[in-house]
Parts: C-alpha cells; structure tokens; sequence
C-alpha cells in the first residue's frame, strides 16, 4: 500500500539524516519491478577490503491480517518496526563514533517480506547475480520479542558455524 511505500521512505530520510555528510557513506533505494515498496541500503564504505560486504538488515514492511487495503494500517512496532529500530540505533552509535570499518557494512530495510520475502530474495538474486562478495549476514527480526523461551535464536541451516559461533 502506499503507507508501505511512506515507511519506507521515512527509514531512508531518517538513516540518511543520522550519518548526515559523511564521505564513506551512500544511501539508495532499491527499485523492485513487481510492487512500489522500495527496499533501503545504506553502505559504508570499508577502508580495508570495500569489495567484501557484510549485511545487517530486516524487513521494513509489516502486515495488518490476510485481507490488507489502502485503508488498512499495519504499524508492525514488534514485526518489524523493531528490528528497524535496532538498526536505526546502530546506525546512529557508529556515525556518532564516525566509525570506519574494515569491510563495507550495508544496512538494508527489505521490502515485501510478509508477502513471500520478495524485497530480500530480489536483493539476493541481484547480489548472487553481479557476484557481489557478501561475507556475511545478520538478519533481525522481532527484536526483544519476549514470548519466547529463547532470547536469541540463530538459524543453523543455510548459515556459517564460524559466523554463529562468533555471534
């Protein structure tokens, strides 16, 4: 819906707004063809290795029950307004410490994710694509969510032992 496509843009205004004129920085957002909602990546840039990149992302959108409209609202504060939030906040730390890192980080807010994870797979397919080196990635949905028994789950199939042991 077009509040989608709003909140998007709103995390693309307010990430841009916290690393303000910073040299090591570029914020784009990522046109999908099949739906309006744009996915948002904020990079910056690595000082060592720029070409290899790690991704720290969620998804942007959320969901208000199966039969959605335009006048449906669906503010999604747990799925996935929070995980938004804490890469917000890890956004603002490391552009207050102008922070530099080695490998290029890209923060990505995905598009589509509760209609199929398309925003993600369509920034995959891309990446996979144009052999973009992604070394590794932090995926954060639901952050904080207290119903459950566990306080952090990491996905062990399809992942890296070393990446979720250093985790």
């Amino acid at each position: 819906s077009s509040h989608g496509v709003q909140s998007q843009e709103w995390v693309a205004d307010n990430w841009s707004a916290l690393v303000g004129n910073r040299n090591n920085t570029n914020l784009q957002l990522f046109d999908h063809k099949q739906y309006p909602q744009k996915s948002v990546i904020l990079e910056i840039t690595g000082t060592h290795t720029p070409d290899e990149i790690i991704v720290i992302g969620g998804h942007g959108d959320s969901i208000a029950g199966w039969y959605p409209s335009e006048s449906t609202k669906a503010p999604g504060a747990d799925d996935n307004a929070s995980g938004i939030a804490t890469i917000t906040e890890v956004i603002r730390i490391l552009s207050a410490t102008e922070f530099k890192p080695k490998k290029t980080i890209q923060f990505i807010s995905y598009a589509a994710e509760e209609v199929g994870l398309r925003g993600s797979n369509d920034i995959a397919t891309t990446y996979y694509n144009k052999g973009v080196n992604v070394k590794g990635v932090l995926q954060l949905d639901m952050t904080n969510y207290t119903k459950r028994d566990h306080e952090i789950v990491l996905m062990t199939d399809y992942t890296n032992q070393q990446q979720n042991k250093f985790l």
